[in-house]
């Protein structure tokens, strides 16, 4: 049987808009977080992982970067 080789296709290019609500809303949280203490920005990244998992954190725990 003979080694066929396929032609690359040619992926289109994505097509993103410049500015969507997303990036205004980020461009705003960073806008307004880089005014906080570390410990004001904990917080609020502790608020934000309760919002989206729901409940309470069973220790206090901060971001890991």
């Amino acid at each position: 049987m003979k080694n066929r080789t396929h032609p690359a296709k040619r992926k289109k290019p994505l097509d993103y808009p410049e500015e969507t609500n997303g990036t205004r809303w980020a461009a705003e949280a960073r806008k307004q977080t880089s005014k906080m203490t570390r410990e004001q920005r904990a917080e609020l990244f502790r608020r934000g992982m309760v919002r989206i998992y729901g409940g309470q954190p069973k220790e206090a725990t901060g971001p890991r970067h």
